[in-house]
């Protein structure tokens, strides 16, 4: 969920649900489009950015985004098992994002090195 404002991360007295993490981004729909780039395949609502996932891979996901963010807030009751597969997700998740990216940076090269032997060979031509 974006907003402006900070919430209140204690649980209502009525309430079944309860905040468990919380962060700070400098461009939130950034933010959102990346977290939705990750969890894409988990889609239910597209309108109501609702996803069907753990709470360890939406934080992880979250976490994970190369974006200018703070943690605010991580909810001190998780387990430590779910702190570790927050940890393991968001390093597969950064380890994804990598390749991703280094594999785009080599068909920029080669993308570059067609350009340059098509150059040599039309100026000789």
């Amino acid at each position: 969920m974006l907003s402006t404002e900070s919430p209140d991360p204690a649980p209502a007295a009525h309430s079944p649900t309860r905040i468990r993490y919380v962060a700070r981004f400098n461009d939130g729909e950034a933010a959102l489009m990346h977290t939705h780039e990750i969890l894409k395949r988990r889609l239910l609502d597209p309108d109501a950015h609702l996803y069907r996932t753990t709470a360890e891979r939406a934080i992880a996901a979250i976490a994970s985004l190369g974006l200018s963010h703070r943690q605010v807030y991580l909810d001190a009751q998780l387990p430590d098992e779910t702190r570790t597969a927050i940890r393991d997700l968001t390093a597969r998740f950064r380890g994804n994002q990598r390749r991703k990216d280094r594999l785009f940076e080599a068909f920029g090269y080669i993308g570059i090195g067609l350009l340059l032997l098509n150059l040599l060979f039309l100026s000789f031509a």
